[in-house]
C-alpha cells in the first residue's frame, strides 16, 4: 500500500475512534450500557393474602357469669309416729256427697256417715265448730291419737267459704295428712287414713283458702 494511503487510512480510524469515545461515555452515564435489573417475580397468591384474624372472646366478667341455680329445697320431714294408708274406693263416698248448705254440722255428719260403710269407722268425740275467713290465721283442734289406730277427718263449710283446707299434724308439728281438693267439703285423707304407731298428741288444723263463714269438722277412727 502506498505510504500516503496508509497514513490517510490510519487518520480516519483514529478520528472514528475519538468520535466514538464521547458516545460511549454518554451511554455509560445514562446507564444505557447496562439494562436495569429485572424485578423478582411476585409471590404466589397464597403468600400475599393477609391472614384472617381469629376472633377471641374475652373471659366473662363477674357480672356476666352464668347464674348458679339455687340448691333444691331440703326434703320434707317425715313423722316418726304416723303414716298414711290409701284405698281408691274410699274417695267415692265423698265425691258423691252433696251438701244442703244450711246446717254445716248436719251436712258434715251426713257426709261422714255416708262413708262409714266403706271405712268401718266411728265418730271420735264431738263435732268441732268454727268461723273463719281467708285473712284469718288457721285454727287448731288437738286430739289424742292412739297407737295402732287410724283416723279420717271430714269438714263442711257454709256457702260463704269456697275453699276450706284441713291438715293433720303430729306432736312434732310435722304434716302427716292434708286434703287434696279445693272445695268447701275437704276430707283427710281423700282416699285413705292417717295411722299412728304410738300414742301422740295430734292436731287438726283448719284454714280458709277463699271466702268467709262457718264450718264443722268430725274426726272418725277405727
Amino acid at each position: 500500500m502506498p505510504q500516503s494511503l496508509r497514513a490517510r487510512t490510519l487518520s480516519l480510524v483514529t478520528l472514528a475512534a475519538m468520535a466514538a469515545v464521547p458516545l460511549a461515555v454518554s451511554l455509560i452515564a445514562c446507564g444505557g450500557s447496562e439494562p436495569p435489573p429485572v424485578p423478582p417475580p411476585p409471590p404466589p397468591p397464597s403468600a400475599t393474602v393477609d391472614a384472617v384474624p381469629v376472633a377471641t372472646v374475652p373471659p366473662p366478667t363477674a357480672t356476666e357469669t352464668t347464674p348458679v341455680p339455687p340448691p333444691p329445697p331440703p326434703p320434707a320431714p317425715t313423722s316418726t309416729v304416723a303414716t298414711t294408708k290409701t284405698d281408691p274406693a274410699w274417695a267415692a263416698c265423698h265425691q258423691s256427697y252433696k251438701a244442703h248448705g244450711k246446717d254445716v254440722a248436719g251436712d258434715v255428719a251426713a257426709m261422714s256417715k255416708g262413708c262409714a260403710a266403706v271405712t268401718k269407722m266411728k265418730l271420735v268425740g264431738k263435732t268441732l265448730l268454727g268461723k273463719q275467713g281467708a285473712e284469718d290465721p288457721p285454727q287448731s283442734f288437738p286430739f289424742d291419737a292412739k297407737a295402732s289406730h287410724c283416723y279420717r277427718a271430714y269438714a263442711q263449710a257454709s256457702e260463704g267459704i269456697k275453699d276450706l283446707d284441713i291438715v293433720v299434724k303430729d306432736s312434732a308439728s310435722i304434716v302427716v295428712g292434708q286434703d287434696s281438693t279445693d272445695d268447701p267439703s275437704p276430707v283427710v285423707l281423700e282416699d285413705g287414713v292417717v295411722c299412728f304407731s304410738k300414742d301422740d298428741k295430734a292436731t287438726l288444723v283448719v284454714s280458709v283458702g277463699m271466702g268467709k263463714g262457718s264450718y264443722a269438722v268430725q274426726i272418725w277412727s277405727n
